[in-house]
């Protein structure tokens, strides 16, 4: 389905971002599938960042945020520089 698509090609990116800027050496992810929304967690070891001060890249905007806006889903960002990173999202089930 759509959903599973945009959802998985999210993950996808997040894990090679993970890979690509975090230099991590372990991702984790997560899904849980819902009466209402599917949830995805995708948390590296990395090098994380600071969310607040980054201008959101390609990967973020349309490989993240764009695929899921396309189902009305959303993501959200959690990082600290040094201590890695975790991307959720979330997506209704229709």
């Amino acid at each position: 389905s759509h959903v599973v698509s945009a959802l998985a090609g999210a993950a996808g990116e997040a894990m090679t971002n993970a890979a690509k800027h975090g230099d991590a050496s372990a991702v984790t992810l997560f899904v849980e599938v819902g009466d209402d929304e599917v949830f995805v967690s995708v948390k590296d070891d990395g090098a994380g960042f600071d969310v607040d001060a980054v201008e959101p890249g390609i990967g973020m905007t349309q490989s993240i945020t764009g695929r899921l806006a396309e189902v009305a889903g959303g993501a959200h960002w959690r990082s600290t520089a040094g201590s890695g990173t975790e991307v959720t999202f979330t997506v209704p089930v229709k």
